[in-house]
């Protein structure tokens, strides 16, 4: 990417998220003139047959053809317009002329602060019977898009709200807020890796579950790549820890920012030495993560209790998993461990997919802006 902006950094997030999920998906901007296609995936070229060079710049209404006298058409228009979310089955046209029933679910993206970033849509074919109606009996994925628009609108969403707390700090310069951003969002697209292809049966919010484990361990092995120095040797340790993707989602964020603080502040100007993560299961619910270093020490700093951008992001991830953070440091390194309770309780069904069971809340929460400690 040449143009290194928290704009295009966006972007790129919903590329990451959105490329290899067997939904087909789009991501349009509001805010540009006619609210164009900035991204589509591949499943959008599957399904539609238009070329990703022939959709960006140009808004979805060319799916429509010449048939642009639907009811649909003008219920979509009022949403957009209204920048609220909707459903809606339009008759689309792939780029042969073959028609299609096209059940289009947008959703709109905002940061915090509340102003909108893009619109989210989903797009899957409905069946058509012979008289151009939704046959009675067809399939309906409701719940599955519904769930998958969800989890992707809520992680952009984390997105923008951490442009948002990088721009505050405005002294760092602009390359340096693009490593930090590009680092969160490798470490929240690892994510996607665990759940992009589920089983067929997987439907619902009730199997949006990863193996944090896994997952940690992506994250933790990115970070360490990012960092480059082949000196330091990084080992991982780790339970499987079944989550629903939006705790997992802060977790994976929250080891990200440990990771990158020992990495950058323990090893300053040391050219070896040793990291250790481990995720570990610590008797009943209780869960505890350990990020810890051979390297020289935080010294006289009381991180995250203050720090800039990377101290409150990680006090907010630790609020959002109500989770106890604890650092201990010295000359011989630094030790970090976060206890949190982790009450998802899953069972694998026939065909390999694992369920959540039980009250477990599989919705996550977003990345808030820290209001409590010193800004730093």
């Amino acid at each position: 990417m040449d143009d290194q902006t928290p704009e295009n950094l966006y972007l790129t997030a919903g590329k990451h998220m959105i490329a290899d999920l067997p939904l087909s998906m789009v991501l349009t901007d509001p805010n540009r003139v006619d609210n164009p296609i900035v991204y589509v995936n591949r499943a959008f070229e599957q399904t539609t047959g238009y070329a990703a060079s022939y959709a960006v710049g140009r808004n979805c209404r060319f799916l429509q053809g010449d048939d642009d006298d639907q009811e649909a058409v003008a219920e979509l228009a009022r949403a957009v317009e209204a920048r609220e979310a909707v459903t809606v089955v339009l008759r689309n046209y792939r780029a042969d002329g073959e028609r299609f029933l096209n059940r289009l679910m947008i959703a709109p993206v905002r940061h915090d602060g509340g102003d909108l970033f893009a619109f989210v849509g989903v797009q899957t074919v409905v069946e058509e019977a012979p008289d151009g109606t939704v046959p009675e009996g067809a399939v309906d994925f409701e719940e599955t898009l519904q769930e998958m628009q969800h989890r992707v609108k809520n992680h952009l969403q984390m997105v923008a709200s951490m442009i948002r707390l990088q721009e505050a700090d405005a002294g760092d310069d602009a390359r340096s807020v693009f490593r930090l951003l590009s680092r969160r969002v490798e470490s929240l697209a690892a994510l996607y890796d665990e759940f992009s292809h589920p089983p067929a049966e997987a439907r619902g919010g009730a199997y949006d579950v990863v193996s944090a484990g896994s997952y940690v361990g992506r994250v933790a092995s990115t970070v360490a790549a990012l960092d480059g120095r082949s000196g330091i040797r990084l080992t991982v340790d780790t339970d499987p820890v079944h989550m629903d993707s939006g705790r997992a989602a802060n977790l994976g964020l929250l080891t990200s920012e440990i990771l990158s603080n020992a990495l950058q502040h323990g090893f300053d100007r040391r050219r070896e030495g040793l990291v250790e993560v481990r995720l570990k299961q610590a008797g009943g619910d209780r869960v505890r993560l350990t990020v810890s270093d051979d390297g020289a020490g935080l010294g006289g700093s009381d991180w995250p209790h203050s720090g800039g951008t990377g101290a409150r992001i990680a006090r907010a991830l630790a609020r959002q998993l109500d989770a106890d953070l604890n650092v201990a440091t010295g000359e011989g390194g630094t030790t970090v461990t976060l206890d949190f309770v982790n009450e998802a309780r899953t069972t694998v069904e026939r065909g390999g997919a694992r369920r959540l069971t039980g009250d477990a809340d599989h919705r996550g929460t977003l990345l808030a802006d820290d209001d409590g400690g010193p800004d730093g």
